[in-house]
């Protein structure tokens, strides 16, 4: 079984609100470590390394690649698992004997809010982020009413994500990305949502992966938090079933 484990980088990142000044020296300063830990993690799984580089400095336009890579990389090994560069290994458990890769492995996040927070949001002018697991959601959900399709209230972070061949072939990300374009597109002109959600949907990865699995039906197995522990603004206490640290909040020296 030939498998790889590969992450991207640039340390050349145009102004985001996931790409901070803090955020993208914080990445210069620790890049050795991250790459360190990546590559002693695929040598416990028995995989090859690499880390890529790109020239694209569009933050969104980098988080597509990330995909379209994984879809290649399945032409020539047998099965691939991706990490943000952020994401820390922190366990000897191998991702690949844990997990079937016929179905996508990714982290599908629970992204149910109240009505009466909804209404209240609406009511005070709240900023939805573009970024938001929510908002993510909910571009996702209008683009499948298009198609007379009840979305899950639920996103993928892609943060870790693992695809064999049969999985590569039934997502197709690579030849369906332009009609996922147009499909939100269309869904930004119709669709049932207030324009304080809609107004900052935009082209992202995860809610396309996200609507190729519903739309299609592609199989998927949810890795959980374990194997995807999202740090952000908080600071949880790790505990022995966390796998995966990943630092969306870039304090890696904590």
């Amino acid at each position: 079984m030939k498998r790889i484990i590969f992450s991207i980088y640039n340390k050349t990142v145009d102004k985001h609100s996931s790409a901070s000044d803090y955020k993208k020296e914080q990445f210069r300063r620790y890049s050795k470590m991250l790459k360190d830990r990546q590559k002693k993690y695929a040598k416990i799984c028995d995989a090859d390394y690499e880390l890529f580089t790109t020239s694209e400095t569009n933050y969104d336009k980098i988080q597509f690649e990330k995909i379209l890579k994984a879809e290649e990389l399945c032409k020539h090994y047998d099965e691939v698992l991706y990490l943000d560069f952020d994401v820390v290994p922190y366990t000897l458990d191998v991702f690949f004997e844990k997990f079937n890769l016929d179905a996508v492995c990714v982290y599908s996040l629970p992204t149910n809010i109240s009505p009466e927070l909804l209404r209240g949001r609406i009511r005070d002018n709240y900023i939805w982020p573009k970024m938001d697991m929510y908002t993510k959601t909910c571009a996702k959900k209008a683009m499948l009413l298009l198609d007379n399709v009840s979305g899950l209230d639920s996103c993928f972070n892609t943060g870790v994500f693992g695809i064999n061949r049969k999985s590569a072939e039934l997502l197709n990300f690579t030849d369906r990305l332009n009609d996922c374009k147009r499909i939100l597109d269309e869904a930004m002109i119709d669709n049932l949502y207030p324009p304080e959600i809609s107004h900052n949907w935009s082209y992202n990865n995860e809610v396309f992966t996200s609507y190729i699995v519903e739309r299609y039906d592609v199989p998927t197995t949810n890795i959980g938090l374990s194997w995807n522990f999202i740090i952000d603004h908080r600071e949880p206490k790790l505990s022995a079933a966390v796998h995966m640290i990943h630092c969306v909040n870039k304090n890696f020296n904590t």
